[in-house]
């Protein structure tokens, strides 16, 4: 009589349990060697989700940081180039107040004169200013040099950009002013109705030279006069550049910190507990050491009771 005993390799209720072990003893290895506790998506779907989540707000964040440091750029450009134009009106308001003392020789008078002509040319390279081969005081023609030297028979500067502010995008609903426009700063309007107007600070530097030539007083203290107001409102620009970096500025940190406090939180969700992690693959490994152990077993009964057989 032959003792019939199934194959216990081929028990469906022992080969799932091999199978599942051997599914954690993968799982527990995978964690270990990536550092992650949720290496598929099946593992912790909530968990999935939410650092898909986590990552697509840090990656948003770190687009609009990019954005920032480029306007941080133009807007410590055209601040510096902006204070360096306001510097360069109280000196020639000084000169001015020199011309009209009347103790000027006509050597000195002459040297005062050189120097207006020096600052004018230093107040149309400031307003030609570019940072990474873009002029900032172009308005939206970033690639246009905005001043050029008068074409004949015109006497006054040209002005070739335009009078658009640049706003960038540096959060949700969030943008930033990156520029203010060169009629703006330099003709103190629109152009081209204030070229050569009172706020022109070209056409005051250039009448003030033409005047201190001549002795003509009265025209000194007409440009002065030109260039107080023009030097009150470029301290305005000044003013307001710093606000919009000051605000900027207030913006990065922002983004910055909510990025640092979301990766916290996405790595407390991802990081796996490497003790646990260890101890679980250990388990595993025992777990599946035994199953195969109790195959292997009951095969051997079952090869026994078939020789007996």
């Amino acid at each position: 009589m032959t003792i019939r005993v199934p194959d216990p390799m081929n028990s469906p209720q022992l080969q799932l349990s091999l199978q599942r072990v051997q599914q954690q003893y993968a799982q527990y290895s995978q964690q270990i060697s990536s550092g992650d506790a949720i290496t598929t998506v099946g593992q912790n779907p909530s968990g999935s989700a939410l650092i898909l989540d986590f990552q697509s707000t840090i990656n948003q964040n770190t687009q609009y940081l990019g954005a920032i440091n480029t306007s941080m750029s133009y807007l410590q450009s055209a601040s510096t180039a902006a204070t360096s134009v306001g510097t360069n009106v109280t000196q020639l308001m000084q000169l001015a107040q020199e011309g009209m003392s009347g103790t000027q020789s006509a050597t000195s008078d002459q040297a005062i004169v050189a120097q207006v002509k020096s600052i004018y040319s230093d107040l149309v390279n400031l307003g030609n200013t570019q940072v990474q081969g873009k002029y900032v005081f172009g308005g939206s023609a970033t690639g246009t040099q905005p001043f050029t030297a008068p074409v004949a028979p015109a006497t006054a500067i040209q002005y070739n950009g335009n009078n658009s502010t640049i706003n960038v995008a540096v959060g949700q609903n969030a943008t930033t002013p990156t520029n203010i426009p060169g009629d703006s700063l330099f003709l103190g309007g629109a152009a081209p109705a204030s070229i050569g107007g009172s706020g022109d600070v070209f056409n005051a530097t250039q009448s003030l030279a033409t005047a201190l030539a001549s002795g003509d007083t009265a025209g000194i203290q007409a440009a002065y006069n030109d260039l107080k107001a023009i030097n009150d409102h470029v301290t305005e620009a000044v003013t307001q550049l710093g606000g919009w970096e000051s605000g900027i500025n207030a913006q990065q940190a922002t983004l910055t910190s909510i990025n640092a406090n979301l990766t916290t939180v996405q790595s407390s969700v991802q990081s796996v507990n490497m003790s646990a992690a260890i101890t679980n693959l250990d388990q595993a490994s025992v777990s599946q050491q035994a199953t195969l152990a109790a195959m292997s077993k009951m095969s051997n009964q079952t090869n026994l009771f078939s020789l007996i057989g």
